[in-house]
Order: C-alpha cells, then structure tokens, then sequence
C-alpha cells in the first residue's frame, strides 16, 4: 500500500487493536507482523504497556519482524507523572533498541494525574514543570542510544490558558528535544479535559516540524472513539497533507479493539477500503 503523493509515507497499525482479543505473547505478536506482511503494511506499532517483554522476546520478534520487512514502533502505556514510569521507561528504551529502525519510543503525555478529578481542566505549573524537565531527560538518554522519544497527546488540553492551567502547546514550548505521536481524535473526545479547535490544531501541527513523528489515525463520533476510521472534527485527508508536507513518515492506525480476532481484521480492511476510496491510499 502507498500514499498518493507521499511516496514515503508509510501505513501501519497499533497492536492495540488487537489487545482484547489477542494475548501480548510472542506468537500472537510474530501472528500480527505476518497479518501485517501480508496486507501490505510498512510497520507496526508494538503495544508493550509495563514493557514486559524480555530482551529473548524482543530478539526473537525483531529478527521476525525483519525478515518480513515490517518496522516496529515501541510503545510503552505508563504517563509521565506516573509514579512508575521511570522504571518502565527504563525497561522500554532497552527494548527499543533491539528493535532497530525506525528506532522510536512513545508514551502518553498524561493519565494518572487526571484520573478521578473529573474537575480538573489541566497540568498546574508544578505539573507541566516535572513533566517537561523529565522528558528532556528521557529524550536525552534515548538519543544516547539512537532512540527517539515521543509522547501522545492524551487526556490533557491540546492549549492550556496560563495562568489557569497548561496543555500540550505549553509541553511543547519547554520540551525542544521531544517529539509528538498525534492522536487525531483524543484531542476532540469526550476523555479529553477540553475539546480544541481544529483549525489551531492543525496550524500547530504545521509549526512543530521535525518533531511530529508519527500520527495515531482513528475516529471519533460524538466525543467517542470507533472501531473504523471515518471522519474527524479534523478531516483525514487534511491530516494526511499535513504529514506529507512536515514529512511525518508514520501512519497508524488505532481502532477500538474488538472482542473477536475475526471483527478487529474486519476493522482494519474497513478502515483500508475507507482510506482507498478517500483517494489517499493505494492498495497494490
């Protein structure tokens, strides 16, 4: 499958989407890098929530993955204010590594630091504060070892509204060697502490260069996420130029995972056909 126009873009899927009705086990994973071979993808992002993969597994499934030339993209699901993320990132970067190209680990901006305060709009100073000096640090020692470290725009506000509260803009501005995974839909769904204008969205998008990475491309109807990919309060196909004129290489596709193995492919080849007939994808 290619991009019309974007010959180096490259298509993909988050193993996320398999996670209710896969197990995160070596053969289900060497299963889904196969899937992925065979329908013509480019990579897979590896959902590796604690990262609890062992470096014997992550050898043997990058030697796998390799062999069938599907990049691999590591992810770790622990926040940066998490209490436990140092150590999990530890472990994730290791993983990263055994990977190869494309060479990068991403984890979500926030969570634990909203979760039961549904009053909470956004990051306090303090907040934003640790959560940037710490990603420097963790984008510094993963370019030591020739990762790249990204986060996911997640439950915080993609603006903040100094002095009130702060968001992902405000991350931005202090985290310069820190790179963005873009969720197209968490910054307009009802889990996100304030739905953000679209056409702001995309004109920081189109300012932030080099540093956004790779693109989460889901839908969301209503404030709610879907198991296929649609339309958005902020369009694909403009999402899709963006990427291609900022050179953002990787496109993802991230469903709401079905129960049944037979209903996430079917999700996948739905989402595939709607990309076709947008007439952004080709299917070769």
């Amino acid at each position: 499958m290619t991009f019309t126009g974007y010959p180096e873009m490259k298509i993909g899927f988050s193993t996320q989407n398999f996670m209710q009705a896969m197990p995160l086990t070596v053969e289900s994973l060497e299963e889904l890098i196969s899937y992925a071979a065979g329908e013509g993808y480019q990579f897979i992002e590896l959902r590796d929530p604690r990262a609890g993969l062992s470096r014997r597994e992550c050898e043997r499934l990058a030697a796998y993955a390799d062999s069938l030339g599907i990049e691999v993209i590591y992810e770790i699901h622990v926040n940066l204010l998490h209490p436990d993320f140092p150590e999990v990132f530890e472990r994730g970067l290791h993983n990263t590594v055994l990977f190869g190209n494309p060479g990068i680990l991403r984890a979500p901006l926030t969570g634990s630091e909203f979760e039961g305060k549904p009053d909470k709009t956004g990051w306090t100073i303090e907040e934003l504060t640790a959560a940037a000096l710490l990603a420097v640090q963790c984008a510094k020692l993963a370019a030591d070892t020739g990762i790249s470290f990204a986060v996911e725009n997640t439950m915080e506000p993609f603006f903040g509204s100094s002095p009130e509260y702060f968001g992902l803009s405000d991350f931005f501005k202090h985290a310069e060697n820190v790179g963005l995974q873009f969720d197209l839909s968490n910054a307009f769904v009802a889990g996100s502490r304030k739905a953000a204008d679209p056409g702001e969205v995309a004109g920081f998008l189109d300012g932030l260069g080099e540093r956004w990475v790779t693109t989460h491309v889901k839908t969301a109807l209503g404030g709610v996420a879907q198991p296929v990919v649609g339309e958005n309060p902020l369009p694909v196909k403009q999402v899709t130029g963006l990427m291609g004129r900022n050179k953002v290489h990787y496109f993802a596709l991230e469903l709401v995972a079905a129960e049944a193995k037979e209903g996430c492919f079917a999700n996948h080849e739905a989402s595939i056909k709607y990309l076709v007939e947008l007439g952004i994808l080709e299917k070769k």
